[in-house]
């Protein structure tokens, strides 16, 4: 008696064919989007965005001010408390630091603001976040230091909402 061989490959062949595929294509997309300077400028303002946000939420829903203080290398939040700004101990809105090859730069209600701190001892945030749920008009520009056609901007001056947006100059 013949058996019959089936000829091609079967079901489980071919998905473990496509999957095999799917993971080098995978890491091979992650591995070129890493150094992509724009990947890094959209990464660093989503980012500040998102711990915006939750400084937003915090403040209302904890009944406290809470200050976001924007540094040239570093940003950092604090809560007023007993008549100061302190810096704010939570594992989330905790200091971060500004890629070396980024510079930042912010505008308070339409007028360039200094990204330098006061004083050491002392340090007093450019942009508040009420309890009330009101939020100082600002507008955080991020750019690579040896490149200036391509920026990300954080806003929420046009709509009173935080909105993130590219502009190219190419």
């Amino acid at each position: 008696m013949i058996k019959h061989r089936p000829n091609g490959f079967t079901l489980i062949e071919i998905l473990v064919a496509i999957a095999i595929i799917s993971i080098i294509l995978g890491v091979a997309l992650i591995k070129l989007n890493v150094d992509d300077p724009e990947s890094k400028l959209k990464e660093e303002s989503s980012r500040l965005a998102r711990t915006i946000e939750l400084a937003d939420q915090e403040a209302v829903f904890q009944s406290r001010d809470i200050g976001l203080l924007l540094l040239d290398d570093t940003y950092e939040y604090f809560q007023y408390t007993n008549n100061k700004w302190v810096p704010l101990n939570d594992t989330l809105l905790k200091k971060r630091p500004i890629p070396d090859e980024m510079e930042v730069s912010l505008n308070i209600d339409g007028i360039e603001a200094s990204n330098q701190a006061f004083s050491l001892e002392e340090k007093i945030p450019q942009i508040i976040f009420y309890s009330s749920g009101e939020w100082t008009p600002f507008e955080i520009i991020f750019k690579l230091k040896n490149q200036n056609d391509l920026s990300y901007t954080l806003s929420n001056i046009k709509t009173g909402k935080l909105e993130i947006e590219r502009e190219a100059n190419y």
